[in-house]
Parts: C-alpha cells; structure tokens; sequence
C-alpha cells in the first residue's frame, strides 16, 4: 500500500491540467523563482530517514490511532520548522497567506472565510489544531472509547492546514531556510507528510495539485527505498 501511496502522488499530474483549470490560482510573485525546484536542493534529504516505512501502518495497529499520533509528530516538526523563520515572517514581510500560486484565506468554524496575514494563519492553525487534538471526544486516550465519525474530518483539516504552513515556508522563505541548512529536514518532511496524506486520503487532489512540481521533483530525486535492514525514525 505504501508504494501505493507514491503512485498516487506521481498520479496527480496526469489531472493537474483539468484541476488548474476549474480552479485558477493567481500567481504570487516569489512563485516565479521556485528556488526549492533547483535539484541541488531537491536532493538535499535526511540521510537515513526512510519514508516509506515512516508511512505504513504497522500490523495490529488501529488506523485510528495511527492518524492521531502522526497528526502530533507533523504539528511538531511543522512546529518547529515554521518557529525557526518566524521571525521573518511578519505582519510587513508576509501581509497575505501566501502558499504555491494562491493567497490562502482563513476559513473559521461557521465557514466564513476572511484575508489575514501569514503570521495570524500560523497562529490560527496551531490553536485550532491543538484544540482538536487534545480533544478527548475527538481523541480518545482510554482503550475503552472508541473514535467518533467526526474524528478522520479532523484529521484531515489539520493536514489541510499543515501544508498550507509547509507550502507557505517553501513560497516566502525558503531562502532563509537554506541559509540556516534546514532544507534537507523541511524536504524530508515535506515528502513525508505528502505521501502520508496520500496513503490515508488525508488531502483532497485539487490541494494536492498545488505543489505538485515540488512533489514529482523530490519523488524523482529520491534515493531507491531500503528492502531490508530499514529502521523507522521520525522526520
């Protein structure tokens, strides 16, 4: 299923075109470099993470449970990541959400959609996205109760909203990034989340459609994945 999950990814491109169409994205100005396309830094990676094994679900695990420990792990790596630009990504730096080709409003719980600055959807994110995941109706830590149906639509907006962060890191300040030698990890978790989301339908296509130039480049740069001997560590 793993494998699965790359196919999927590489899978997208062929609908891209048709996707694009329905939904024209206006173009943002750091768009027209893409410096995280230039293969010196695609193949930059975390030498020994593995990411296949990262993503499938180990045997006699519920999915569940699977879905709301790796939604912590990707809140904290995004976390960290997005804490180590946030200084330069303020109110006058960054006074729209940009991410890939499109500006990103703030859509709040009665579905009404507002413009904000990127620092403010930052914030909006991770107090939401905290909100949810120490829910304990929605997350239950007790053996005894079960998930609710109300638990995968949370999963999958809080993905939604940590790739709209990623997305926003790799749009805006990507050089910072490279100049503080973080792009290997921000790549590697870059690609982890992607083909988690993909592997669990976490990511809608049309989302998934926005990057999908970063995607197919660090797919292709990747080294052949380990048969044998692999050993699981976080991004």
């Amino acid at each position: 299923m793993v494998f699965q999950a790359v196919g999927k990814l590489l899978g997208y491109r062929k609908h891209s075109k048709s996707i694009k169409k329905d939904s024209p994205a206006k173009k943002t100005s750091g768009e027209s470099e893409k410096l995280y396309l230039e293969p010196r830094y695609t193949a930059a990676r975390i030498v020994d993470a593995d990411i296949l094994m990262l993503v499938a679900l180990p045997k006699g695990l519920n999915v569940d449970e699977w879905l709301a420990s790796n939604a912590s792990a990707f809140y904290n790596h995004v976390s960290l990541l997005y804490g180590s630009i946030s200084e330069f990504c303020t109110i006058t730096s960054c006074p729209s959400m940009k991410a890939w080709a499109t500006q990103i409003q703030w859509t709040d719980e009665k579905g009404r959609k507002r413009k904000c600055t990127a620092p403010q959807y930052a914030d909006y994110a991770a107090s939401i996205i905290q909100k949810l995941l120490t829910d304990e109706n929605l997350v239950p830590t007790k053996h005894s109760k079960e998930f609710p149906k109300t638990f995968k639509p949370a999963i999958q907006k809080t993905f939604r909203l940590l790739f709209h962060l990623l997305g926003h890191i790799y749009t805006c300040h990507f050089k910072t990034v490279v100049n503080l030698e973080l792009h290997p990890h921000l790549n590697t978790l870059y690609l982890h989340l992607l083909l988690f989301c993909a592997e669990f339908h976490l990511l809608d296509s049309k989302e998934m459609a926005l990057s999908e130039d970063l995607t197919t480049a660090l797919i292709q740069s990747s080294p052949s994945p380990k048969t044998s001997g692999a050993q699981s560590r976080n991004t």
